[in-house]
């Protein structure tokens, strides 16, 4: 009888110290997007500054994208317009997750490139804010910035924060919210020159530009075929190739390319077939992709939503595939303490190609833009307002790859003078 009490006991002990282990577990996860977009020719292209969906007036931001409510308090951010942006880093959101109540410090550092919007409020961010009037911030002069929160990490079954801010239901923000995770709230700032209210949020938000180079290339062979390229170090574990046209679309999926690989798209050989019929497709291949990474399903499932219209039904050419994490900690580097017991962080990176045949559109939109013929010129701005926040880069390819044209150069000019104004 006495052994088999001490057997139960010992059962029981165990049993609490693994129940405690699990009460204690802390785990992070991260998600976002980088943007980046190329010619037919696998070369970069400027101008991805421009913004696609609107973010909630309540987001923080150091460009003109959106005035900082920190103004009324006197903090600034850096208002002026950006220039030589080759990267976007776009909704990296970060999820806690633990059972109990915890205090935590997390710094985020982007190399080469800027942080320019974040939700909650922090003045803790480098580097300095310039003056207003001083001109367009040469993006290619920033190596490395950086933001850093002091939170309180709420269990996700305690009592909304009154701080929470409030964002419509068919708001895009909302999708980020619908997961389990813990709700944060910022800390009081002590001391005379700290500023900023208290805020709450179920996650840290961060977006940012930048100048540095992924080592993965695409280039749009004049036969239909296109080739994906993977300079790295790391093998990419997933890519897809996606074409949107006239609200058709069609995809080729690759599991992978191993560093120094390639992956051969052949969209020309797929048939083209409704949005709506393709659309979830890829929505539930996605959702496997970033779960494959230590997402979970709501987590997945709020990654996916928030970008679906982007990713699967805007006109172009792309190819989404996940960033390896040992780039994305090269890039983004996080300092977290205390140090989370689990931290898993899923990228996907975004590259836009501008094949011939899209390119010769906009040329011809570009040769009509102040045509004298009225049906010539609606037609050139309808189509040159369809390519959106991507307008910029494809008027550069044509500018550059039309030097000597004269009506091409003065309606490019023209063109850009406005997206700047836009700003």
């Amino acid at each position: 009888m006495t052994r088999t009490l001490a057997i139960l006991t010992i059962a029981l002990l165990s049993a609490t110290l693994q129940g405690q282990e699990k009460k204690e577990l802390f785990e992070i996860h991260e998600w976002g997007t980088f943007t980046s977009m190329q010619g037919a020719n696998g070369l970069g292209l400027e101008g991805l500054q421009h913004e696609e969906e609107r973010l909630p007036d309540f987001v923080y931001s150091r460009t003109e994208v959106r005035e900082c409510p920190l103004r009324k308090q006197g903090y600034k951010g850096l208002e002026v317009p950006v220039t030589h942006v080759t990267q976007k880093m776009e909704t990296p959101v970060i999820y806690f997750h633990s059972r109990t109540k915890r205090q935590v410090r997390l710094r985020v550092d982007f190399k080469e490139g800027l942080l320019t919007q974040w939700y909650p409020v922090t003045d803790l961010l480098g580097p300095p804010e310039s003056a207003f009037g001083k001109g367009p911030l040469d993006l290619s002069t920033v190596k490395s910035s950086f933001l850093e929160w002091d939170i309180d990490v709420i269990p996700a079954n305690s009592p909304q924060p009154p701080q929470l801010p409030h964002v419509m239901a068919d708001d895009i923000w909302s999708l980020a919210r619908k997961v389990d995770a813990c709700y944060i709230k910022t800390r009081p700032r002590i001391g005379p020159n700290r500023l900023g209210p208290v805020e709450a949020e179920r996650f840290l938000f961060y977006r940012g530009l930048g100048t540095f180079k992924l080592p993965f290339s695409i280039s749009a062979r004049k036969d239909g075929f296109s080739v994906f390229e993977n300079r790295g170090d790391f093998p990419v574990d997933f890519a897809v190739a996606v074409e949107v046209r006239g609200g058709n679309g069609r995809m080729v999926i690759c599991r992978g390319v191993e560093k120094g690989g390639e992956f051969k798209i052949s969209l020309a050989k797929q048939k083209m077939g409704t949005l709506d019929r393709l659309v979830p497709v890829l929505e539930k291949v996605l959702m496997d992709a970033v779960m494959s990474r230590g997402m979970t399903v709501k987590e997945a499932r709020a990654m996916v939503k928030t970008w679906a219209r982007s990713w699967f039904r805007t006109e172009g050419n792309r190819v989404l595939y996940l960033v390896p994490r040992q780039t994305i900690d090269q890039i983004l580097p996080l300092q977290i303490s205390p140090k989370p017991d689990k931290l898993e962080r899923v990228l996907v990176g975004r590259l836009e190609y501008i094949t011939s045949a899209r390119e010769q559109l906009a040329r011809t939109a570009l040769l009509n833009y102040n045509s004298e013929s009225h049906l010539l010129k609606e037609d050139a701005r309808k189509y040159l307002t369809s390519l959106d926040r991507f307008l910029e880069p494809h008027v550069r390819l044509v500018m550059a790859h039309a030097k000597n044209h004269r009506t091409i150069q003065m309606n490019g000019a023209q063109i850009l003078a406005l997206l700047k104004q836009r700003i």
